[in-house]
């Protein structure tokens, strides 16, 4: 029963969490089930290790009722009061972590039970906590929303005659949070229209354009607006004034957003500098490290516990388009650690196999390269067009030519690749291999021959769709015509 879906819940819990579940199930207030807290106890005692020895329906059902023959729709029954246990035990967690939320169901409680006195005195705390928080991000002018709407309730319920701002709170909060939702979705609509081409609606938006556009003096208290604002302008627009509108705004504000809001804003701003660095805005190359080191900095690269592989190697790709060799030397050696534990060796050694290929040291390129393993298709994708790269500089053409036949075989035959990807590859092989083909003639062909062949493939290139590598390629390709001399 290892792929039981409570099962494969438990199994992504922390030890933390799992005898913090098993508290809350032998609580008698949730739960009064002698068979799910025998059966929580026995997961818990066997956590991590629910593999098939430890959860056969047989070995489950006699530790619950030892002796007795197997009956699994009685074993069912208790695995479906456990899980549905599980789901509320992962509600309360969720509810614990934000505080405005247990403050505001408490009001609303002693609101219903008239304690007028409390009520007041845990409202005065809930405001004074929302206003002191440093570091923000949406979800606070929703929180400033809900505690304002519970407040008029409790000024409508007493019917004080008297002046009371919660309704004008209300208002406030909830207009700031709409236009930051609507701008935080326009950005995210106009990433995913380039993914994946589909169109999305967003009815009113240009409503919300237009009022922060209006009334920017006052929407300027609400950086976060603002920065929202620019990135859907940037994003839409040809107005690169956006995008610095934006760096500057991050470093007068940054500190006063919450850390999962800055990986949002970054993840926008390196997307835009993508887009500008493929128009051939070489710039932007420089701009995006800069994104990459601030991140760096302050942490936000690292994901439950670890920097993600691709970070890793992006981060490598750019130092090394910028020539910046020391750094990114030093970048692999003092990052390898904070990789996971079994991404690691193989991110290491592709990645230092790119340094050692910028740095035109061959030989340590190949030894790493062997050492790569091709389980995940970007590495076996990556490590090929940088090893076909290091049989061309290394003049190994019969080495090069036979990778060009495995991998245009290993092209036809993978059918996750998509089609761009295909033949961004594809492109790259067939041409490179031409432009060995031509360079391990010279000598041997007249100028003039290898000239109309040089011109012909240059032709196809200019006509050929994706190549991938395709800078490196028509370096190359270069190279050649300095050669042939007509």
């Amino acid at each position: 029963m290892k792929n039981n879906k409570l099962i494969r819940l438990l199994a992504g819990f922390s030890r933390r969490e799992m005898t913090r579940f098993k508290e809350y199930v032998f609580s008698p207030y949730f739960n009064k089930h002698e068979e799910v807290r025998a059966l929580t106890d026995y997961l818990s005692e066997i956590f991590p290790n629910f593999d098939l020895q430890h959860c056969q329906r047989e070995v489950l059902f006699q530790h619950l009722y030892p002796g007795e023959a197997h009956d699994q729709s009685r074993l069912a029954l208790v695995f479906a009061y456990t899980m549905r246990l599980l789901e509320d035990f992962l509600a309360q967690e969720q509810l614990q972590q934000g505080t405005t939320e247990q403050q505001e169901r408490l009001l609303r409680a002693l609101r219903l039970k008239k304690q007028y006195k409390l009520y007041e005195k845990i409202l005065q705390k809930t405001e004074q906590y929302l206003a002191e928080v440093e570091k923000r991000d949406y979800t606070h002018y929703y929180q400033e929303y809900r505690l304002a709407a519970e407040a008029d309730l409790y000024y409508n319920q007493i019917e004080r005659r008297k002046m009371d701002h919660n309704i004008q709170r209300k208002q406030n909060n909830l207009d700031a949070f709409y236009i930051l939702e609507k701008l935080r979705d326009a950005c995210e609509m106009q990433v995913r229209r380039r993914i994946l081409n589909v169109d999305y609606s967003a009815r009113m938006l240009e409503t919300v354009v237009e009022e922060v556009q209006a009334n920017a003096s006052e929407y300027a208290r609400e950086p976060l607006i603002l920065i929202y604002y620019s990135l859907y302008k940037m994003s839409t627009s040809n107005e690169k004034a956006y995008y610095y509108s934006v760096l500057d705004a991050l470093q007068n504000y940054e500190y006063r957003f919450s850390n999962t809001e800055l990986v949002y804003i970054y993840n926008y701003l390196q997307n835009y500098c993508i887009q500008q660095i493929n128009r051939g805005e070489g710039q932007f190359l420089q701009e995006i490290f800069k994104l990459y080191q601030a991140q760096l900095v302050q942490g936000l690269l690292i994901e439950d516990g670890y920097l993600s592989e691709w970070h890793y190697k992006n981060i490598i790709t750019v130092g090394i388009r910028l020539n910046e060799m020391d750094w990114v030397k030093d970048f692999i050696e003092n990052y390898k650690k904070d990789l996971s534990p079994e991404a690691q060796e193989n991110a290491y050694r592709f990645n230092r196999a790119s340094y050692h290929y910028a740095m035109q040291e061959f030989n340590e390129v190949l030894q790493l390269l062997l050492q790569v393993e091709y389980s995940d298709l970007r590495y076996s994708l990556g490590a090929k067009a940088l090893l076909l790269r290091t049989y061309y500089d290394l003049e190994e053409y019969d080495a090069l030519i036979s990778l060009a036949q495995s991998f245009s075989l290993y092209l036809r035959r993978n059918k996750l690749l998509a089609d761009s990807n295909r033949e961004g590859h594809h492109n790259l092989f067939k041409f490179t291999r031409r432009t060995a083909q031509i360079r391990a003639k010279l000598g041997y062909e007249t100028d003039e021959k290898l000239h109309k062949q040089l011109v012909k493939l240059q032709e196809d290139i200019i006509k050929a769709g994706a190549i991938f590598n395709k800078a490196w390629l028509l370096e190359k390709v270069n190279e050649l015509e300095t050669m042939i001399v007509v």
